[in-house]
């Protein structure tokens, strides 16, 4: 196979440098657009930090009526003004529509079932969340808690999931 951005080699001959022309065709492409590591407040956009993943349910309790994404973009976007009005700060976060599959035991046998379901995630932002990840997670703890209130829920469950962030800002 040949490589017309690699001056170095002509073939690929084995599966290691045919990742290493990939990651130089990658890297060649990224350079050309101007898009390098977002620097900011003196921090670094690349760094290893924390998911958080909030499940929530859009149905009131396990019986009662379906709620819409949109009220809880809608609830979001609000809780996130007032905060920057009163000079807070807010876990700004990504909305996945998903389901929640679930079983229980009941006087008539075991019952099954599964509802519409958000995946609220967010990674501490290795530029701008200058908390220490135990402040930092009582933020997404407490925006879980608000939430499982808000929208009735019976439970909402909270994950941290170690990621490596790389932020690509425009160089230039």
């Amino acid at each position: 196979m040949h490589c017309p951005s690699c001056d170095f080699f002509e073939t690929v001959r084995n599966n290691e440098k045919r990742i290493f022309v990939i990651i130089f065709v990658f890297s060649e492409r990224r350079r050309k657009m101007g898009y390098g590591i977002a620097f900011d407040n003196g921090r670094s956009g690349a760094a290893t930090t924390i998911r958080a993943e909030i499940n929530l349910g859009l149905k009131k309790g396990y019986g009662g009526f379906l709620q819409e994404k949109q009220e809880v973009i809608d609830f979001l976007k609000e809780s996130y003004r007032k905060a920057i009005a009163a000079g807070g700060t807010y876990i700004p976060v990504g909305v996945q529509q998903t389901e929640i599959v679930y079983a229980y035991p009941t006087d008539n046998g075991p019952f099954a079932d599964a509802e519409p379901a958000l995946t609220l995630f967010s990674d501490k932002n290795p530029l701008y969340a200058v908390q220490s990840d135990e402040d930092w997670k009582a933020e997404v703890e407490r925006l879980a808690a608000e939430l499982a209130g808000k929208f009735q829920q019976y439970r909402v469950y909270v994950s941290y999931i170690p990621v490596e962030v790389k932020i690509f800002q425009k160089q230039g």
